[in-house]
């Protein structure tokens, strides 16, 4: 990545020495086109060389397969990928159409080559036992870290085993077992602000009544509220209340950070230049936006970090010793982690949870209730389900002071067999986070292609888990009941890459699916989600996690 200054300041200086000498007296409009063609020359020479020289002589990866579409001469294939209906698309059908091949390349900005991996073989070597020597390369770390901080996410080798290892604690089996109650009262309260909505309170989005007992409800926000109150309860031990509290600075950073941008020309320029000169780093309104949203998550993190210092100073001196609930991601930083975090990598890791800990299950939980509400009949059937295990749910009424899911166990939970279908498949047909990347870090051979050092891997999530030959024909349909009796090749774990695999898998993938679950019971056994239009397929676009353009309004009303 070359540095912004220097080819400003280089551009500069030779529009300076030529405005002194052989354009003396030229206009700003002339002196100006020269800088731009200064800037933009060495990029335009250098794709004119892949794509006439690089790309059909030189390349270590001419003899692998490429997509049918047509490459762009300088955006290469990304021309397709701006335009796909969610992310993951085009691939998807670049690989369908090599069933062959382990891997299939195509060009991205500048004509650079990405190798897209198809086979199990080629995914295990990357994710499992070499995946660390497939490492994020620096655009993606510093992208990831300008919203989820630069934490265990980001971190490699020996400093993301050290870190993971640390963190383990606070996500073991029995710790998840014990949130569950957190998990369900987070839910109940987004369950209750709906019905408050659909009973006459408070309006959301353009809340007008579309029919009796039913009204419009954007959902999207509503649950991103939620799930950020959970992750400060269940992660951190604080009460957010983010849900009654939604105008919160704090709140209305991350809005700005995980904001979807509409695909344009400018969009398409502002890539490129991210490319060359490193994300945020041209002062796009987009970019210091983004940048003062991250300076007010910093300083809530270092705020909450202190008062969690403070309180465990303040048992230590009366000689209060910590209870199992206490083992929250934050009282592992702290505490158990003494003398093996620095107070930046604290900070870091607490902006990463922060974010990916809600963010990720938001996402999921949107998805789903989409994904329902154009099946009626999955959702009738989860919801019959659901009932059959909370019967007090058929004369639950916001009034009510009594809480129908105070008798729900983890247990019981995870008996709900088809809410676990269900949950599944929507991960695996629209999955949060859509795609994730690598670099090798050194030449290496997986599944018979020789990997050249610096080559950039993409993982295309949304393709792998949509494949017919790992999942069959009816590979793109929302069809809960495979679950029940899966092809053999969808039986690996390199079928379903959701939460990823290997060292590097998600760390909170059981916290995520038990608070997905909370919140679906809470949601689809109270109330019916509809299509505000029928048969419209809402544009989802990648912000980090995948996410509905203009949010998720949907006709929702109480169900008997």
């Amino acid at each position: 990545m070359v540095s912004l200054k220097v080819i400003v300041s280089c551009a500069g200086l030779v529009v300076y020495v030529a405005h002194r000498t052989i354009l003396k007296g030229a206009s700003l409009g002339t002196l100006g086109l020269l800088w731009f063609f200064l800037l933009a020359a060495p990029w335009v020479l250098r794709a004119l060389f892949r794509v006439l020289i690089y790309n059909n002589f030189l390349s270590p990866y001419g003899h692998l397969p490429q997509p049918s579409d047509k490459a762009h001469w300088f955006f290469g294939h990304a021309v397709h990928l701006y335009n796909e209906g969610f992310p993951g698309t085009c691939q998807l059908k670049w690989l369908e159409e090599r069933p062959e091949s382990s891997f299939i390349r195509y060009y991205g900005v500048f004509r650079v080559e990405r190798l897209v991996p198809r086979s199990h073989a080629a995914l295990q070597t990357i994710l499992q036992t070499a995946s660390y020597t497939f490492v994020k390369s620096n655009l993606a770390r510093k992208s990831l870290a300008l919203v989820l901080g630069d934490g265990l996410l980001n971190a490699e080798g020996d400093s993301h085993k050290r870190q993971r290892r640390l963190l383990m604690p606070a996500f073991s089996f029995g710790h998840i077992k014990s949130l569950t109650p957190v998990f369900l009262e987070k839910s109940l309260a987004l369950s209750k602000r709906i019905a408050g909505i659909l009973d006459g309170g408070a309006v959301v989005s353009d809340g007008k009544v579309a029919g009796p007992a039913e009204k419009i409800i954007d959902v999207d926000p509503l649950i991103h509220l939620t799930t950020l109150d959970v992750i400060f309860k269940a992660g951190f031990g604080t009460e957010f209340n983010a849900l009654e509290n939604e105008d919160h600075e704090l709140v209305q950073a991350y809005r700005n950070v995980f904001t979807v941008r509409k695909v344009t020309t400018w969009l398409r320029i502002q890539v490129a230049m991210e490319i060359l000169f490193g994300p945020g780093v041209i002062p796009t309104k987009r970019n210091l936006t983004v940048k003062a949203s991250k300076k007010i998550i910093e300083k809530f993190a270092t705020d909450l970090i202190r008062e969690k210092q403070q309180k465990q100073k303040i048992a230590s001196t009366f000689g209060k010793a910590a209870s199992s609930t206490d083992k929250d991601i934050l009282n592992i930083l702290i505490e158990e982690g003494k003398g093996a975090w620095t107070e930046r990598e604290i900070r870091n890791n607490l902006m990463t949870f922060l974010a990916a800990g809600h963010e990720t299950t938001s996402s999921a939980t949107t998805i789903a209730l989409y994904l329902l509400s154009k099946n009626p009949d999955v959702q009738s059937k989860l919801r019959a389900e659901i009932r059959e295990h909370i019967p007090e749910y058929a004369s639950y009424r916001s009034g009510d002071n009594t809480d129908p899911l105070a008798s729900l166990t983890y247990e019981r939970i995870e008996s709900m067999k088809y809410l676990n279908n269900v949950c599944r498949e929507s991960l695996r047909l629209i999955p949060p986070v859509p795609v994730t990347t690598r670099q090798a870090a050194e030449d290496i051979m997986v599944d018979g292609v020789l990997v050249k050092k610096g080559t950039q891997i993409f993982i295309v999530i949304t393709a792998i888990n949509q494949l017919k030959s790992f999942w069959g024909e009816d590979a793109n349909k929302f069809n809960p009941d495979r679950w029940d009796n899966l092809p053999p090749d969808a039986l690996s774990p390199y079928s379903f890459l959701s939460f990823i695999q290997g060292p590097r898998s998600c760390i909170g993938r059981r916290f995520s699916e038990i608070e997905f679950k909370c919140l679906l019971i809470a949601l689809v056994g109270r109330f019916e989600f509809a299509e505000r239009n029928p048969g419209e397929d809402l544009k989802i676009r990648s912000a980090v996690t995948s996410k509905f353009v203009d949010g998720l309004s949907m006709k929702v009303k109480f169900v008997d």
